[in-house]
């Protein structure tokens, strides 16, 4: 670990060993993929809130749609090396929770909208 003074540290390892871990949790991240049948999947979903303590705040039926999804984007980050994007759908998924957390919103969510594609809303600090 390099320690810098303006800039974050920096971790220096081995290539080799870092291709091997990579190879390692693909070939798991694989493994798993073939042992998630329907129940696996709705023991992880009943189990969600262990790790995710915010998953509770999405509708039951949409838990599933989280897990499905963050699974695939893991395995994917996993096969190229790269985990911006399972960055990326956990932070989206915790954004999801946060906005079904508001009290404004129906228990039950029939109040939202969901866009078929992105749409570009004003910033409500601006209102540009």
């Amino acid at each position: 670990m390099l320690t810098r003074r303006s800039a974050p540290a920096l971790r220096l390892s081995n290539a080799a060993d870092t291709e091997s871990e990579t190879r390692t949790l693909e070939a798991l991240s694989q493994l798993l993929a073939l042992s998630i049948d329907d129940a696996m999947l709705e023991r992880i979903v009943t189990r969600l809130s262990i790790t995710f303590p915010w998953a509770d705040l999405l509708p039951a039926h949409v838990r599933p749609d989280f897990v499905a999804e963050f699974l695939n984007i893991a395995r994917a980050c996993l096969a190229v090396g790269r985990f911006d994007r399972l960055t990326i759908t956990l932070e989206a998924w915790k954004s999801t929770a946060e906005a079904y957390a508001d009290p404004a919103v129906a228990v039950d969510a029939s109040d939202l909208h969901y866009f078929d594609a992105p749409e570009a809303v004003p910033d409500p600090r601006t209102g540009e």
